[in-house]
């Protein structure tokens, strides 16, 4: 597919897009600004999350991401340091090893946790989230 979405299968057709951050980043990074060594704590935070969605196949390339939603799988790419661009993909989600999608708000920030068909949940964030919460209402469709 084109440099818009490296990656993708011949024929695969992305549905939505969006940007997300691990489950946790904007309340680190709130607490983190009051304190020395902020970057620090960002990074502990997101390596705490980052092993166990690791584990269960959620892989990314930091704390900053890109969702993709196609008609074949969900898609994480890893952003550029310059402008969070998507570079290349991180990770991937066949549809067959989730059970379920849910999205939540939390004033200005939406959470969307990922069921894994072990029992494993997965939880992404991203302020203002309309298109997270877009993506999340989109994949349930898909799992129902």
């Amino acid at each position: 597919m084109g440099p818009d979405h490296p990656g993708l299968e011949p024929g695969e057709q992305l549905l939505v897009r969006t940007p997300a951050s691990f489950r946790g980043a904007t309340g680190t990074s709130i607490s983190a600004t009051f304190a020395l060594a902020s970057a620090h704590k960002r990074i502990e935070a997101y390596r705490a999350w980052q092993m166990p969605a690791d584990l269960v196949g959620f892989k990314t390339a930091g704390p900053e991401m890109v969702l993709g939603l196609t008609d074949r799988r969900l898609v994480i790419w890893k952003t550029t340091f310059w402008f969070s661009r998507v570079s290349e993909i991180s990770g991937e989600v066949p549809f067959d090893r989730l059970h379920d999608v849910v999205a939540v708000r939390h004033g200005l920030v939406t959470s969307v946790a990922f069921a894994f068909t072990n029992g494993q949940i997965v939880e992404v964030e991203a302020m203002r989230g309309r298109r997270l919460r877009h993506l999340a209402a989109e994949m349930h469709a898909r799992l129902t």
